[in-house]
């Protein structure tokens, strides 16, 4: 379809006497191609909610996008016309996105919650996203209709093709629409951008509010009557249609559901022991080593306990509750899981035959029960949060639960450290964690009953989610470590099948480390995740939060979230080995089939390294979004360092450069700088190691090879020169004595016999005869031995022909 105007175009051009426009013509036949191979890409498909209407921005409509790619054969089908009315639905469904975020964040009949907020702020991520593909996608089809249009010149030539004209036309409403588009998306997200900073004030000043929040102390007479004229209120959420009108079923499904996780946590963990888990009793100097052994057993238990209560409470709730039990049964699937989890892992350790049961009794019995305390505490918070949410009771009696529920937790953790500090094993830790207990108790109590009810709540059940968090977070990160060493450990299953693949054990034991850091990495984000909650240990509330943290954000342009980091350093893990790799194949199988010298290929493997982690180092900014305009402070830092501090870096950079590339100096040489002599061992980007006679190494500054003078021995050839200098008796006949120094030099294998050496009369006196002795030598690293070795030799050969002979 491009083929026939383009080629009518040519021909009627050729005929025309102006280069300039032929040149034009060829210009438009080689973009047109280009611009058919841009259409070929897919475009990007931005998830949003569906549109109501698009705002007032020039947007190619569906009748004349038809009309153009009919008319336009260099865009029918591929390129702008085929993607400019998808892009248009998808900058519409985010307009109606940020319209709906913006009229919830405006809304003054009801408060946003904790949830709703974090509800937009995931619809924002996605449109911040979809903006900024958008974008990309957007700029580069005007990249390549700006290309065009210089092209084709903004105005017509004289006795210019018709068809030219109406090509021209053409592009230019095209680079109108694209432009258009591109503005809305920018637009879109540089909103998206400011409700997202709109929603954590927003959430910053719900957290404040409600620290602050001040109620009536429970002291004033005024807050009990206020109690007794709720009644109605409160009796309204048990009846017909009330949040807790099911409350009984809820009652006993609870009851049901841990009832079913204490009957079956003993049999699973017998189940366990017969199937090889392994568990081992502490005795009483080994509890920390039994809790190490067993911790596999202990999490395994915990594990299957917390699938044991979540069935046990869906098969009761689809059974005998309306709509699963409401608000209220959804809270309590969400919990039950942690709950079963903390007293299946709490049974291995605290029950009769637990870790414990053996070691020292008194720990056992001053830790019993703590599970099954911890767990139902969890699950009373989050249906207090809950009850909260839903308005379930009055705003008294909702406070007088907080109160009682404040002081529990308190006194429930004064007195478990009060019992522990009366070990011998704890008493490292117990007084402190009493101290600090016993000041949350009073700092409690004293807020309740100044009437700063919800700062006591909050602190208490974000301590208590905070604690749950990392007890749970520090057995799946030692569980984890322990199954790693496990499967990685030598001789294991595991490894050995490895083995035979090809893997040997460090290598193995390298995948493992690097595995247990990454769960470690994920476990902390996790808890991270709790951390951020105001005290919930709702399951749906740390996904989410834990969602948004590998979604992330876009900040100035540049997407930081936790899958582009992960995708960061999979690419530099994955281009270092083929790196590595590559440069094998270079020097073993490549080099070998060339004449090149071992400097060359040295030069060339470091050109190739260098480059190719340039290119690297590009995809990676490219992936996290980073143009150059982010990149211009920093260019203006670096211009500032290198003014100041960075010259003597750079200098040696760009010296290192020029070493490799003009290579006055190669690997191997031997070379004097500065005094200093020996054999070049390495050439880097910015120093080149020296290895001297004594087996140190030298590292000189690629930078005094450029600017001082150096000695390159090796430079025009791999042989050597020596020359010696004698002192005969003035009686001595040349000839002989001449003759004698050939024949020294010609019986060592290293001289060379072409050229051949030479001896030469240098000086006559009174009392001496001076004979200069040269020889080539094979190699220029052989003169000190070469020399030390005719010395000798001389000194015998003259010694036995009774000739006195010395060195000048």
């Amino acid at each position: 379809m491009t083929t026939r105007p383009a080629a009518r175009a040519f021909s009627s051009f050729s005929r025309q006497r102006s280069g300039a426009v032929c040149g034009r013509t060829l210009g438009v036949l080689f973009v047109t191609v280009a611009l058919a191979f841009a259409g070929l890409a897919p475009p990007i498909a931005l998830a949003a909610p569906q549109a109501a209407s698009a705002p007032a921005v020039a947007v190619p409509s569906k009748k004349d996008v038809g009309k153009d790619s009919q008319s336009d054969p260099t865009t029918s089908g591929l390129g702008w016309a085929a993607v400019s009315t998808t892009i248009a639905h998808q900058l519409d469904d985010s307009a109606t996105t940020l319209r709906q975020v913006f009229a919830v964040l405006n809304r003054k009949d009801e408060n946003t919650g904790n949830s709703e907020l974090d509800s937009l702020s995931s619809r924002i991520q996605k449109v911040q996203q979809n903006t900024q593909d958008a974008v990309t996608q957007i700029q580069s089809y005007d990249n390549i209709t700006e290309s065009f249009l210089k092209i084709l010149g903004t105005s017509a030539a004289e006795n210019e093709d018709p068809s030219v004209t109406a090509q021209r036309q053409r592009m230019q409403q095209n680079a109108q629409s694209v432009k258009s588009a591109l503005i809305r998306a920018r637009l879109y997200n540089l909103q998206a951008q400011q409700l997202n900073t709109a929603i954590n004030a927003r959430r910053t000043q719900l957290q404040h509010a409600a620290l602050s929040e001040h109620t009536v102390s429970p002291l004033a007479p005024r807050f009990w009557n206020t109690l007794l004229t709720e009644r109605a209120e409160n009796h309204s959420s048990f009846h017909p249609g009330g949040v807790l009108a099911d409350w009984f079923h809820l009652l006993i499904g609870c009851a049901i559901t841990f009832a079913v996780i204490g009957l079956s946590s003993p049999l699973i963990l017998r189940l366990l022991k017969r199937c090889g888990a392994h568990f081992r009793p502490a005795t009483e100097d080994s509890v920390k080593e039994a809790l190490s052994a067993s911790i596999i057993a202990i999490t395994l238990n915990g594990t299957l306990e917390a699938l044991i209560a979540t069935l046990t409470w869906f098969i009761w709730a689809a059974a005998t509750l309306p709509d699963g039990g409401g608000p209220i049964g959804a809270i309590i699937g969400e919990t039950v899981p942690v709950c079963g989890f903390i007293i299946g892992a709490g049974l291995p350790v605290f029950g009769r035959s637990g870790v414990l049961a053996q070691g020292n009794p008194g720990e056992r019995k001053a830790l019993r029960g703590v599970d099954w305390i911890l767990a139902i505490s969890i699950l009373l918070l989050d249906l207090l949060r809950a009850f909260q949410a839903q308005d379930a009771f009055g705003p008294t009696l909702q406070i007088l639960l907080e109160i009682v529920f404040s002081i529990a937790i308190g006194l429930c953790a004064v007195d478990t450290f009060r019992r522990l500090g009366n070990q011998n094993d704890t008493r490292g830790f117990a007084p402190s964690a009493l101290g600090v207990s016993s000041l949350l108790l009073t700092v409690t109590v004293i807020s309740i009953l100044l009437g700063y009810v919800a700062f006591a709540f909050t602190l208490n059940g974000w301590l208590l989610s905070l604690g749950t968090g990392v007890a749970i977070v520090a057995l799946l990160g030692l569980c984890w470590r322990d199954v790693l060493e496990r499967l990685f450990s030598e001789g294991s299953f595991f490894s050995l099948r490895l083995m035979q693949l090809g893997l040997p054990q460090p290598r193995l034991s390298q995948i493992g480390v690097i595995l247990s850091g990454l769960g470690n990495i994920l476990l902390l984000l996790l808890l991270f995740s709790i951390a951020q909650t105001d005290g919930s240990f709702s399951v749906t509330d740390i996904t989410n939060r834990l969602w948004l943290l590998f979604v992330g954000n876009t900040i100035h342009g540049v997407k930081i979230s936790l899958d582009t980091v992960v995708l960061v350093i999979v690419l530099a893990v994955a281009a270092y080995y083929i790196i590595r790799q590559t440069r094998s194949w270079i020097r073993d199988r490549f080099f070998p089939t060339t004449r090149l010298d071992i400097g060359s290929r040295t030069s060339i493997l470091s050109i190739f390294t260098y480059c190719s982690w340039i290119l690297v180092g590009l995809g990676i900014l490219s992936i996290a979004g980073v143009s150059v305009q982010n990149l211009t402070w920093v260019v203006s830092a670096l211009s500032v360092g290198i003014g100041f501090g960075l010259q003597s870096i750079v200098q040696n950079f760009v010296s290192g450069v020029i070493l490799m590339a003009e290579r006055p100096v190669r690997v191997g040489d031997m070379v004097e700088i500065a005094g200093t002599r020996g054999d070049i061992k390495r050439i880097s980007i910015r120093a080149t190691d020296i290895g001297l006679s004594d087996g140190s190494t030298m590292i000189v500054p690629n930078s005094q090879f450029i600017t001082t003078s150096v000695k390159n021995a090796t430079l025009s050839g791999a042989t050597g020169s020596l020359t010696l200098t004698f002192q005969v008796p003035v009686a001595t006949h040349p000839e002989r004595a001449k003759s004698m120094l050939l024949e020294v030099a010609a019986h060592r294998d290293e001289v060379l016999a072409t050229p051949a050496p030479k001896v030469r009369v240098s000086a006559i006196t009174a009392d001496s005869l001076t004979l200069t002795l040269s020889i080539a030598l094979v190699s220029a690293r052989d003169a000190s031995s070469v020399q030390d070795a005719i010395l000798f030799d001389v000194f015998r050969r003259f010694r036995s022909e009774g000739i006195a002979i010395t060195t000048a």
